[in-house]
């Protein structure tokens, strides 16, 4: 009887340095969405992957809950790049 072939787990990265990691309120969008700002002032949603690559690091930003204009431009700032 041979054992199994183990994964090796995922390389451990952390966050480039420089992202401010933003989220909005469980009632805006669909409540999970993180957002990553570049020093550059590129600005993407940041994929489960990536946020799970990084080893979860702490949110920078929550937008207030009165503020969905601003998960809104967020919002469609990355529609507009994913086209």
């Amino acid at each position: 009887m041979t054992t199994p072939p183990t994964n090796p787990p995922a390389p451990a990265r952390t966050k480039p340095e420089g992202i401010i990691l933003v989220k909005g309120q469980p009632e805006q969008g669909d409540g999970k969405a993180v957002f990553g700002i570049w020093p550059s002032g590129y600005c993407r949603r940041i994929t489960a992957a990536e946020y799970t690559l990084w080893g979860f690091p702490e949110i920078d930003y929550w937008i207030p809950a009165n503020r969905d204009d601003e998960y809104n431009q967020l919002h469609a700032y990355d529609a507009a790049l994913r086209g």
